[in-house]
């Protein structure tokens, strides 16, 4: 078949296989409309709560139609509260129903992004899983097992059985879940309207969230830590500011007690975390955590003669006594309502403190400092409106190393969700280690892995095996396009990487394949740690065997069909921010996930593109890799970071030389001999070339005539 008739059937069924998932894209969230549907039979259900996105279910009584609604739970959706990321970088979204003492009625999947399951067998099984949530409580600790464990409960525990391929959408379908009910029964625990959910809600708080432990410290030393900022003032110093207005001399003590310190300011960002959960108790942590979102968080103490609630006297009542600024911009502040004050060991009684929102709208910066002014007003004169207004000016930076530092210090590793996930898969972990120290080695010392070509072969066709057995099959490790894109729409977005920390086989990779593309280039990774590459080239190597010749195409078309995967991956990025819709879809141009993480049990469409790019490795050496593979243009793009020409060169290769070039099953060798290395996957042949006496010219020639070698290697004629 011509290749271009070739191509078009090919680009027929790309396009065929995204109309498929365009199709059976998941869509639609809660609408009153749904909720009454849903529950027409068992409630009656209420308005949407004007201050939190909830339905109230009212209990039917048929019998008494006049009689007052009993409130017996709530309808929400998980993304309204908790939105938790899962693999593809986009929020699930669960229907949750919760009774008034805090126990699931139901828990049912409403819309998810994730790529490993947009297919209906894939939406069922996530569906199947966040339904095991029913019947649980708010009060559970949930561990996830194996996708073929037998799930178990009793009132306090749950193991439930996880989802194949799925570990990290399971781990974001539970922390969404759990974190989302916890939302609604803090937020409303303090309504007086909610019936016994306050009682649910306050014993939840009570309990200590296994990922909010910290390390306690005192007063004392988070003062000296810089946790806490200090400043005070004398009486001088209020004297000194109130000079040659119409309230000098308010206060008598100040000419006979100038340096008594008179005001004791504190302020500490308690929205960080090693700051707050020392301050603040569990239930201001959870209300500090409920109320404040993506905003910050501050504290302000007062303690001193002068303190606002000894002196109300001298000074003039201010719902806000303080203004925030940073940059010279000044912060929109708004009052927490937390007033059981701190629980910090060795914290003043006496001092007064007060806690403060930074609206979104007018964000603060943690990373830097910012300025705090005391709000001061004394009365004159014998009428309420005769003020004279000054302020105080407060300095806060706690940022940086210190920052950091002490909230790694604070941190309790174990009770973290990724340190248990890293935990649970030690021994792939150390396993994938051993595997990647072992191919550094290999590839440092290349001339002796590859000085014949048999050691070269077994020892490839060997690593080929343990990437597609081991880093594919078994531990999940293939890296995907979708984890740039899912990066890149969360970063679009304002967030953060973290959800990646739940798949370390895919963060040590990625750590990995960074340094070596300083290094090696793209090969690294392409060539050698690739589970879908491994396949193709090793199915090649059984075709090959049995006597099936691969095409080798003309250099011409070889350098424009290379130009494919670049296109293919700028519209993936592009995708990403002008239709994100479509690059949810578009991924599936990839065949990573059916022939790797699904093992080819999945939907007809995905099965015949993956193994159409297997079936075109057969005849044209990996040939998805290197002409349709968009991750592979993206680390085929980073080659301008890559510095070290790794592969030895003679003057003599390209000319006269060109046995590398026309053995390279890469093309990646230009006839001037020069090596191209965003295209070249370090399957280390060239290397064995040069120091084959039988293959590479040069030394063919330096065993046949010593001289004429000398000749051909600087240039000169013998």
């Amino acid at each position: 078949m011509p290749f271009s008739r070739f191509q078009r059937a090919l680009s027929r069924c790309c396009a065929f296989l995204l109309l498929v998932c365009v199709s059976s894209a998941w869509s639609g969230l809660l609408v009153k409309e749904d909720v009454d549907k849903l529950f027409a039979d068992q409630y009656l259900v209420g308005d949407i709560q004007p201050n939190m996105p909830l339905w109230p279910l009212f209990a039917r009584n048929p019998a008494e139609p006049d009689a007052k609604p009993e409130l017996k739970g709530y309808v929400f959706e998980t993304i309204d509260f908790e939105p938790v990321r899962g693999y593809g970088g986009k929020p699930i979204d669960v229907m949750v129903v919760m009774d008034v003492n805090g126990h699931f009625l139901e828990s049912k999947l409403l819309d998810h992004k994730e790529p490993l399951f947009r297919s209906e067998a894939g939406i069922a099984k996530l569906t199947k899983f966040a339904a095991q949530f029913t019947g649980l409580t708010t009060r559970h600790n949930v561990d996830i097992f194996d996708f073929k464990a037998t799930p178990r409960r009793d009132d306090k525990y749950a193991a439930l059985h996880g989802v194949q391929a799925g570990t990290v959408s399971a781990k974001a379908i539970t922390k969404t879940i759990m974190l989302s009910a916890a939302s609604v029964a803090i937020a409303h625990a303090e309504a007086a309207d909610i019936g016994q959910i306050a009682g649910a809600a306050a014993a939840g708080s009570r309990r200590k969230p296994q990922n909010e432990d910290y390390s306690p410290m005192g007063w004392s030393e988070m003062l000296s830590a810089g946790m806490v900022s200090t400043q005070s003032f004398t009486r001088a110093d209020i004297e000194k500011a109130f000079a040659n207005t119409k309230a000098t001399g308010s206060d008598k003590l100040a000419s006979s007690h100038p340096d008594e310190a008179a005001l004791n300011v504190h302020v500490a960002l308690i929205s960080v975390p090693a700051i707050g959960r020392n301050l603040l108790d569990n239930d201001g942590w959870r209300l500090l955590s409920t109320n404040r979102r993506q905003a910050q968080a501050l504290l302000v103490t007062e303690s001193g003669p002068m303190a606002r609630m000894n002196y109300e006297s001298q000074r003039v009542q201010e719902e806000l006594p303080f203004e925030v600024r940073q940059n010279g911009k000044a912060l929109t502040l708004r009052a927490m309502s937390y007033d059981k004050g701190l629980i910090v060991p060795g914290y003043p009684d006496t001092t007064r403190a007060y806690f403060f929102i930074i609206d979104n709208m007018t964000p603060l910066d943690p990373a830097s400092s910012f300025e705090l002014d005391l709000k001061w007003g004394r009365r004159f004169g014998s009428y309420p409106n005769q003020v004279v207004n000054t302020a105080f000016p407060l300095h806060y930076n706690f940022h940086g190393w210190r920052a950091a530092w002490h909230e790694w210090r604070s941190t309790n590793w174990s009770a973290i969700e990724w340190v248990k996930a890293w935990k649970t898969r030690s021994m792939e972990i150390a396993v994938l280690l051993v595997g990647l120290v072992v191919l550094t080695v290999g590839l440092v010392m290349q001339k002796r892995l590859s000085a014949t070509t048999r050691r070269l072969k077994v020892w490839r066709s060997a690593y080929l095996l343990f990437t597609l057995g081991f880093i594919g099959w078994y531990a999940q490790g293939q890296l995907t396009i979708v984890n740039i894109t899912a990066a890149l729409d969360e970063l679009r977005h304002g967030g953060d990487l973290g959800f990646f920390m739940n798949d370390p086989m895919t963060v040590i990779l990625w750590i990995f394949v960074a340094g070596t593309l300083l290094v090696w280039g793209r090969g690294t990774f392409c060539g050698w740690l690739c589970p879908f590459g491994a396949l193709q080239e090793l199915i090649s190597m059984l075709t090959q065997a049995i006597g099936i010749r691969q095409k080798r195409l003309r250099t011409a078309w070889d350098a424009k069909l290379k130009w494919i995967k670049y296109g293919v991956l700028t519209v993936l990025v592009a995708s990403v921010w002008l239709a994100p819709s479509f690059a949810e879809v578009a991924v599936e141009v990839e065949p990573f996930k059916t022939a790797i993480s699904l093992y080819f049990v999945r939907d007809w469409p995905y099965i015949v593109w993956a193994v159409l790019c297997l079936g075109l490795s057969v005849f044209v050496y990996r040939g998805y890799c290197r002409y349709i593979c968009p991750l592979g243009a993206a680390l085929a793009a980073t080659n301008v970071l890559q510095r070290w020409s790794w592969i030895p060169r003679r003057e003599a290769c390209g000319t006269p030389c060109q046995t590398c070039r026309h053995r390279c099953e890469y093309q990646a060798i230009e006839p001037q001999g020069k090596v191209d290395y965003s295209e070249c996957f370090q399957c280390l042949d060239c290397v064995s070339i040069y120091q084959d006496e039988q293959r590479c010219l040069p030394l063919i020639q330096e065993r046949k005539n010593p001289g004429r070698v000398i000749a051909i290697q600087t240039g000169v004629n013998a």
